[in-house]
């Protein structure tokens, strides 16, 4: 049996939780995350109660992709003193969906698919709920129903 997960390339996909991209451009890089966060509401009932341990993220890597829907998580993303832009608020729940040793593009609308994709590069690819496989929906509707939430999904770019 091939440990598809210890390789470091294109083709090195952990888990069966995201459906990665495999018909897009690779853009070289090092690789790509996909992680389902939960962030705590400042109307959380769950609250009242202590939570008898305190979960933040530092980001390590950078994020790809429109920053709003992060907000929720990492609502200093922009600001200027790392610590704080690199820490996420406090967290229900974090969870790596998948991992994999390529990085996929979007490439700009119309362009012809012979164009290097150096030359049409419109983004990164980043991952959302339609990107996820049944077992992978099922884990999320799981820990959505559990906080009542639906999650923020984050990839992040090993750069």
């Amino acid at each position: 049996m091939t440990a598809y997960w210890r390789r470091m390339d294109r083709t090195a996909m952990t888990g069966s939780l995201v459906n990665w991209p495999t018909r897009l451009d690779s853009y070289g890089g090092c690789g790509t995350s996909v992680y389902a966060v939960w962030p705590e509401a400042a109307d959380e009932p769950m609250l009242v109660c202590s939570r008898g341990l305190l979960l933040h993220a530092l980001l390590q890597e950078e994020p790809v992709g429109d920053p709003g829907p992060w907000a929720a998580a990492f609502p200093d993303l922009d600001d200027n003193d790392p610590e704080a832009a690199e820490r996420s608020t406090g967290l229900l729940a974090a969870l790596l969906l998948g991992t994999t040793g390529a990085s996929w593009a979007l490439r700009e609308p119309d362009t012809d698919p012979a164009t290097p994709i150096t030359e049409a590069f419109a983004d990164f690819w980043t991952a959302g709920e339609q990107d996820l496989t049944a077992a992978g929906r099922a884990v999320v509707d799981a820990l959505t129903q559990s906080y009542g939430r639906p999650p923020v999904f984050l990839t992040v770019q090993d750069t």
